[in-house]
């Protein structure tokens, strides 16, 4: 009865007879509801994802990775976090072994030591997530290599000379800068690398003309097999300039709240005062 409506909430009567009070929440009960962590929203789950993209990058050129490790990596980023959720398996462990599984497949290796070492982290963490991380095709196609053959076919396109062949290297350039943001899009997961790598130079092209693009497009197109209209693959390189234009790049400010929300989804008795995100954060960048 005491523990049912609390011992100093009993009223006594005249006639000598007790009345009980509604019966009280248990004060410990109720403030484990209150205290209980939600999960992670959608777009919470997607900027703490975009956050660690931006990451893999950052450790990529730290390490002085070359490009199709980078982007291998964050395509085996992307792969995996369509299969498993951010409260599954923490982004930054996961983007380690990715790094470290992309190096293996593009035969740069470094091993799970070294990379630890590099960045202060746990290298049996990478190693324990690798067979999680093998669950998709390991053959992974950039759009770099498409860049380089689009602008080995546009010195022929435009029988250049060696003015034109030193823009066509900055423009060469710049696309790779571009394809850089758009590989952390979800551009990579839906078009083909040819499509990536045109919608790069397009964009590059505006900021160092050197090609009639769409005459260029034309000219390609004209040579395939089973020709496409110009009308339907612009659309396609709209839809990925889109996204590129809608790229938002995280700040560790960003991710203090969602993860310290994450931290209490995996571990609830977690109390830890300053989040593993801030010290990545400031131990690198």
């Amino acid at each position: 009865m005491l523990e049912k409506y609390g011992a100093t909430r009993v009223d006594v009567d005249l006639d000598g007879s007790l009345a009980y009070p509604e019966p009280q929440t248990d004060v410990k009960d109720n403030a484990e509801k209150h205290s209980r962590t939600k999960p992670l929203k959608i777009d919470e789950e997607q900027l703490l994802r975009a956050f660690y993209e931006f990451k893999i990058q950052d450790v990529c050129d730290a390490f002085k990775f070359p490009r199709k490790i980078q982007a291998t990596a964050l395509i085996y980023f992307k792969r995996f976090y369509l299969q498993w959720s951010v409260m599954e398996h923490h982004p930054k462990d996961i983007m380690l072994t990715c790094i470290y599984t992309a190096c293996k497949a593009e035969e740069n290796h470094v091993s799970a030591e070294e990379l630890g070492k590099g960045i202060d982290q746990d290298h049996q963490v990478i190693l324990n997530n690798e067979m999680i991380s093998l669950g998709f095709d390991l053959i992974v196609y950039s759009p770099y290599r498409s860049i380089d053959g689009f602008i080995n076919d546009m010195e022929d396109f435009i029988y250049s000379n060696n003015g034109q062949l030193q823009h066509l290297k900055d423009l060469q350039e710049t696309a790779k800068m571009v394809a850089d943001k758009t590989m952390r899009t979800e551009a990579p997961l839906l078009f083909s690398p040819g499509q990536l790598a045109l919608a790069a130079l397009r964009r590059a092209n505006e900021e160092y003309p050197v090609v009639n693009f769409e005459r260029y497009l034309n000219n390609v197109l004209s040579r395939q097999y089973s020709a496409r209209p110009v009308p339907e693959l612009t659309v396609y390189l709209d839809a990925i300039d889109q996204m590129v234009n809608n790229l938002v790049t995280p700040t560790a400010g960003d991710m203090k709240h969602i993860d310290r929300k994450l931290k209490y989804c995996r571990d609830p008795g977690s109390h830890e005062k300053y989040p593993l995100i801030l010290f990545f954060y400031f131990r690198y960048f």
